[in-house]
């Protein structure tokens, strides 16, 4: 008996102590700064209780040779394919990064990029084409 209550304290302790991903309000605002993106894949889902989330996923840093890319799972936002928007970028590690808003404000980097992927004919440049296909 002892040993199944021992089993049992352990898993639970094992399942409240997985870390999970951090969301932007675990974060301090000013360690992020803004960047352009786009949304190159969404997917809706519309659970039980009929509220609709959106799986979105953003190509980010558009000025690098291979862009970032990032996601946010069960966003509140109904966005849209091939949509610019805003990324927020975390200071220290690009790698962290968040949906901000719709929009456009390094006209200059979205514009440049969009003629990268019109020279190689269509697509995002610098991204793996299985990831949006």
């Amino acid at each position: 008996m002892k040993k199944i209550i021992f089993i049992l304290c352990f898993v639970v302790s094992l399942i409240g102590c997985s870390e999970s991903k951090k969301k932007f309000e675990d974060y301090n605002d000013d360690d992020f700064i803004e960047v352009q993106g786009i949304i190159f894949k969404t997917k809706r889902k519309i659970d039980y209780k009929n509220i609709s989330k959106t799986s979105i996923y953003f190509i980010y840093n558009l000025e690098k040779e291979t862009p970032d890319v990032g996601f946010e799972l069960n966003s509140p936002f109904m966005l849209n394919d091939g949509e610019p928007v805003i990324i927020l970028v975390h200071k220290d590690d690009e790698k962290i990064s968040f949906f901000g808003a719709r929009g456009i404000n390094e006209e200059d980097v979205l514009l440049s990029y969009l003629e990268k992927c019109e020279e190689i004919g269509g697509g995002y440049f610098g991204l793996d084409e299985s990831l949006y296909n």
